[in-house]
């Protein structure tokens, strides 16, 4: 049953647009049950604190979090049932380690190894995905500022930005490998 839910869970929010994500949780915790403000980096009038402002970012990050965690989800999921079928993991439940020993130590330490890479691969992706949110929830960053950008063909900013955002894919590519070597004993960089 828990698997089910996973499953329906994670592809719901692989499937679900990002604005239309963004819109319907506005509706619904920050017009509805006021819950949370909709939009900015700090309610106007009020002193910007540090409360004030993880208020303003519970939904961007709620919205930019759920297509990741749901793709990470499935990932997992296909990487653990791909493993728990192996010989080793029959063999350590036969010499008597606890199931739960096995599956966090043996199989889920092997099924990460492709993770690593689903992980330094999706940062390209959120930076897609914060010009998006950005917009939605009225956040200034760099999307706001992309999309300014590109509005007013300020070229210079644009390539900039670019720029910027290779050096951090490049910087997640090689926190990638370095992290191989963390989960895989086997891979040694000399």
């Amino acid at each position: 049953m828990l698997d089910y839910i996973c499953t329906s869970g994670s592809l719901l929010g692989i499937s679900m647009p990002t604005f239309f994500l963004g819109l319907a949780l506005i509706y619904i915790f920050a017009l509805k049950f006021h819950l949370v403000p909709s939009g900015g980096m700090v309610t106007i009038g009020n002193e910007a604190d540090v409360v004030d402002r993880l208020k303003h970012l519970i939904l961007p990050a709620i919205v930019l979090g759920v297509n990741t965690a749901g793709l990470f989800v499935r990932y997992v999921r296909s990487s653990m049932l791909e493993i728990l079928e192996q010989d080793y993991l029959r063999t350590a439940r036969a010499k008597g380690v606890v199931e739960r020993l096995v599956i966090v130590k043996h199989a889920l330490r092997n099924a990460l190894i492709p993770i690593v890479t689903i992980i330094g691969l999706q940062i390209a992706t959120l930076l897609g995905g914060a010009c998006i949110t950005e917009q939605i929830f009225s956040w200034p960053g760099i999307g706001q500022l992309t999309i300014q950008s590109i509005m007013s063909r300020d070229y210079s900013t644009i390539m900039g930005l670019n720029l910027l955002a290779a050096v951090m894919v490049l910087l997640a590519n090689l926190l990638t490998d370095i992290v191989y070597s963390v989960v895989d004993p086997r891979i040694k960089y000399s």
